[in-house]
């Protein structure tokens, strides 16, 4: 598994890396460029001077001026030549003037045009490493070219000595900033670890959510499994409801039949025979009304919203299978979205009580309308003998039933009643006006359970 810290941290440290690399690159070669355009431009300077010094006599040949021979010239291998040459020749005395720091080293250098110039880089005496600028000017009719030469030793030590310094200071603060995007990653990292904690207190049970916070870009990712971990928890406190409401039924009548079992005049006795008989019926009812109900579930995943093209026609053919004693017109329309966001689990477990409910006690019409604006509105109508306006707020109480007289638990609308107030919504029963029988609206608001968690 790839740890975001260490990617984090491998990322910025090339970053950082590469961009101080590039920096002292750029530094390095401005620097360099800069100083050798100043010594350029110095020595244009010093070329032009000698140039004004230097003539040509009546004879032909090159004159200069001592007053223009610095010391730093006349003194042997000092690090600072000149050269002057006349016309395109510069092979005798005559036409060649160079200065006595030379000493006796001969440089090949050669007579330049008039407006030409040269910069390079040549060694010289005892192997200076030399700049050596050359400059072709017109001067009474002649041609005369001036070289002037610079030692770079003292300049390459300086050099040597600032990229040293450049080097280690680059070190330096490469290292103090590895440290601070370190500790800045670490920090940053810091709610994800108490996220990571949090969720080990949910797994051991400790805590039903994750009560710590962390950046917005993680938020929606915590709220959407706060949301999975409340939409669980509801479903598991239905699921215990509805398994203790069997069990207690179960145990009730199984009691009754083991107590009559042990009379010993059951076997003549009619009364006890048909007691025996209805409370094993009862007991079969039990076991059907939650193999019904998971039938009606079908094969459910989590997904928070809900597709009824796809989900209601299976949830349909269900009911007409489980009610295939009678003819049920079924019909449904919506307002243009079939897709509500709500979880599946939920909607089909809400549908499927609601319209269990409708086909069971309908004389052959159903009908189902969905309404999806700023919340979702669900109502079921039957024609059936519905119920009178007393009793019906009853129906929502837990164990309540229409007709005592037919099999069932009473749970199907208060499980309903759970799934809605789960989402922030209500249920209203009234007589349908169109059908004559029981009118079921529900209201939920899902979004309101996003940001509630």
């Amino acid at each position: 598994m790839k740890s975001l810290r260490r990617q984090l941290s491998l990322g910025l440290m090339l970053s950082l890396v590469g961009l101080l690399t590039l920096q002292w690159a750029v530094v390095t070669f401005t620097i360099d460029h800069l100083i050798q355009s100043q010594m350029t431009a110095r020595m244009q300077q010093e070329a032009e001077g000698l140039l004004a010094g230097v003539s040509v006599n009546a004879r032909g040949e090159l004159a200069l001026e001592p007053r223009l021979i610095t010391t730093s010239y006349q003194r042997p291998f000092s690090g600072r030549y000149f050269i002057v040459l006349l016309d395109n020749t510069g092979k005798d005395a005559a036409h060649k003037i160079q200065s006595r720091s030379w000493w006796d080293v001969d440089m090949p250098v050669s007579a330049l045009k008039v407006g030409e110039e040269r910069v390079s880089h040549v060694s010289g005496p005892e192997s200076q490493p030399l700049l050596l600028l050359g400059h072709a000017y017109r001067k009474q009719q002649r041609t005369i070219t001036i070289y002037i030469a610079e030692s770079l030793v003292e300049l390459q030590q300086s050099l040597r000595l600032f990229h040293w310094l450049y080097g280690v200071f680059s070190l330096l603060g490469l290292l103090a900033l590895l440290a601070l995007q370190r500790w800045i990653v670490v920090n940053t990292l810091l709610p994800l670890q108490h996220i990571k904690e949090n969720l080990a207190k949910v797994a051991s049970g400790e805590v039903q959510q994750i009560n710590a916070g962390g950046p917005s870009e993680v938020m929606p990712l915590v709220n959407e499994f706060n949301r999975i971990l409340k939409s669980t928890s509801q479903k598991t406190r239905r699921s215990r409801l509805a398994i203790g409401n069997l069990a207690h039924g179960l145990k009730t009548r199984l009691a009754q039949l083991q107590l009559l079992a042990g009379n010993g005049s059951v076997d003549g006795d009619t009364q006890l025979r048909q007691m025996i008989q209805n409370c094993s019926e009862e007991i079969h009812h039990d076991v059907e009304r939650e193999l019904k109900r998971a039938r009606l579930m079908g094969d459910v995943y989590t997904s928070q919203q809900t597709d009824l093209d796809v989900e209601l026609p299976k949830l349909v053919t269900t009911l007409q299978r489980i009610y295939s004693n009678k003819t049920v017109a079924f019909a449904w329309q919506h307002d243009g979205q079939a897709r509500v966001m709500v979880d599946r689990e939920d909607m089909l477990e809400l549908l499927g009580n609601v319209l269990d409910n409708a086909f069971k006690w309908c004389h052959g019409q159903v009908q189902l309308h969905v309404s999806v604006q700023d919340v979702i509105q669900i109502v079921v109508e039957d024609d059936g003998p519905g119920s009178s306006a007393p009793t019906l707020d009853t129906l929502l109480q837990r164990g309540m039933r229409m007709d005592e007289s037919k099999p069932g638990s009473g749970l199907g609308l208060a499980i309903v009643q759970d799934i809605v107030q789960h989402y922030h919504g209500q249920v209203t029963l009234t007589h349908s006006e169109r059908l004559g029988g029981l009118r079921i609206q529900m209201t939920l608001a899902p979004t309101s359970v996003g940001t509630s968690v």
